[in-house]
């Protein structure tokens, strides 16, 4: 039931990617720290809310991924799903397509790896499981 649950609040989370025009301006554009974003969902998300800490999580993975996921409007209509192995208390290992439209996978595995090397995606609550599904749908 989480695992749905978390499935599909990933899927609408992510369907309100936006494309990034941070490339294109003139000068450099900064991208959030883990910090800022956690402080960004947590203003978000009330504290007395149901499932805060899932909300949360999904919250700073979203946004982690959206400021490096750039066009996000040629992939209008289309999905990709995805797997992300996370252990307990480490960044994600791997992440795998599982079908969907292979340019859009091809861009939100790229989007998810700077995510991570950049340290802005968050560890995994420990009621997850270490595969942990996603839908891009943009």
């Amino acid at each position: 039931m989480m695992k749905k649950s978390l499935y599909l609040i990933a899927a609408l989370l992510l369907v309100g990617c936006q494309s990034n025009n941070g490339r294109h301006l003139n000068r450099p554009f900064k991208f959030p720290t883990a910090s800022e974003i956690q402080s960004q969902c947590e203003s978000q998300i009330p504290a007395q809310a149901a499932s805060r800490d899932t909300n949360l999580w999904l919250c700073q993975v979203v946004t982690a991924i959206q400021y490096r996921f750039f066009d996000a409007d040629k992939y209008q209509g289309k999905t990709c799903d995805l797997v992300i192995m996370q252990p307990l208390g480490k960044p994600p290992v791997s992440i795998t397509s599982k079908g969907g439209d292979p340019d859009l996978c091809v861009a939100a595995i790229e989007a998810t790896n700077q995510a991570i090397e950049s340290n802005t995606f968050p560890m995994r609550p420990a009621y997850l499981k270490d595969e942990i599904p996603m839908r891009f749908a943009p």
